[in-house]
């Protein structure tokens, strides 16, 4: 089984009763053969560090993949100072929850040696001194080495489906491989620079929904944009609690190929945090078997995927 979370966003609890989950399947003979994690496991949240921690653990007792969603990005392009200093801090500290993450990490910031927590003008000010963020090699090895995407084929029943993990919805208006091509963090500077784009055109920050596959049998799973944003947008929402939190399925209208799936289901918003679970067994009738949802309104949820939703016969 593959299990698939995105958009943790410091939120410690939830994330654990996640993780408990697949160790506890891993105990009784379950094979857990991957956990990807679709990026933003930091701001926002009180818990980016614990947050952290756990996945650090995770990769070494399972083989799990990890990559860079917009949060990460902001916070790499301020540390290593890629683009204006003061503009990216203040876009990243008093707007994104990155305020939560320094606290975590570095709480004898000279942010927060006022009594008083830092408003938008207090930021500005100080964010020439060196001393107002710091990582340990180990946690600036983590966020550096975060991939850009991951790519698996599995099999069902005379079927071959390609499945493409990714922080948001890639973009139409690039070439598939020039996008897959983009390996890490500093990769995506190198697309920006060579195609004149912005980052909300990339892979992290794109919110576009997408009508047809971007590649025959290519089905995308993402986060990044909270599934009611979708909903709404398609008109799509519904009242009732239970479908507040499932993940969003988007099929082309003709012939009904699978071209998305988001698995944000807003936990920094209200929502909960969504575990998707990815039968990889060879020939397996229903590849996506179910999904785990914990609302910390509710707790620990665990449904069945309707089969006429993810149908992919």
């Amino acid at each position: 089984m593959i299990y698939v979370i995105a958009d943790i966003h410091g939120m410690y609890d939830p994330f654990k009763i996640l993780v408990d989950y697949i160790y506890k399947r891993a105990s009784k003979t379950e094979q857990v053969s991957k956990i990807i994690l679709l990026g933003d496991y930091i701001d926002c949240g009180p818990s980016s560090k614990q947050v952290i921690d756990l996945i650090i653990k995770l990769k070494t007792d399972f083989d799990t993949v990890t990559l860079f969603g917009n949060h990460e990005e902001m916070l790499l392009s301020f540390y290593h100072k890629t683009f204006n200093h003061v503009k990216t801090g203040n876009f990243w500290l008093s707007y994104n929850g990155g305020l939560q993450t320094i606290l975590s990490f570095y709480p004898q910031s000279i942010l927060f040696r006022k009594e008083q927590f830092p408003n938008e003008k207090m930021i500005s000010d100080l964010l020439h001194y060196e001393d107002v963020f710091k990582l340990e090699p180990e946690y600036l090895d983590f966020f550096d080495n975060l991939s850009s995407t991951y790519q698996i084929k599995l099999n069902q029943s005379d079927k071959e489906l390609d499945l493409l993990f990714s922080h948001s919805v890639l973009s139409p208006r690039f070439s598939l491989e020039e996008q897959l091509a983009i390996k890490d963090w500093k990769g995506l500077y190198q697309f920006l620079d060579k195609n004149s784009c912005d980052l909300e055109e990339t892979h992290i920050w794109n919110r576009q929904l997408l009508t047809h596959q971007l590649k025959d049998n290519l089905t995308v799973i993402h986060g990044h944009t909270p599934t009611r944003y979708y909903r709404q947008l398609t008109k799509l929402l519904k009242l009732w609690e239970d479908e507040e939190n499932s993940p969003f399925v988007v099929r082309e209208k003709k012939n009904r190929k699978l071209v998305q799936i988001d698995i944000d289901t807003g936990l920094i918003y209200g929502g909960a945090l969504t575990m998707l679970a990815i039968d990889d067994t060879p020939n397996v009738e229903n590849i996506f078997p179910y999904y785990v949802s914990v609302d910390p309104k509710k707790g620990f949820r665990h449904k069945l995927f309707a089969k006429k939703e993810l149908d992919l016969t």
